[in-house]
């Protein structure tokens, strides 16, 4: 089940969306793209150590601050989940 996308802007959600996609792509050497629908553990195979360098990479290249304490990894299945708790939770830095 997705996140609900209520509260999100949805312009600032769209580059959300981009910025992972394209830092997920890099970071997995990967030559196919990434979607906002692939599962970020089965079909991507992320691990934690890439995840907290995706969400770094992602606070640098938007200019935000995640609050990464109200994460729950439970509702974290899609690059598009990631994408709607990150417009959600952040700020800018």
């Amino acid at each position: 089940m997705a996140i609900p996308e209520i509260g999100t802007d949805a312009e600032f959600r769209r580059q959300v969306v981009d910025t992972l996609t394209t830092t997920l792509a890099r970071l997995l050497d990967r030559p196919e793209p990434v979607t906002e629908d692939m599962r970020l553990m089965e079909e991507l195979g992320l691990s934690s150590t890439l995840a907290l360098e995706l969400l770094l990479e992602c606070e640098d290249r938007l200019e935000i601050l995640i609050d990464v304490e109200q994460m729950d990894q439970d509702q974290m299945k899609t690059v598009g989940d990631l994408a709607i708790f990150v417009a959600g939770n952040s700020r800018s830095s």
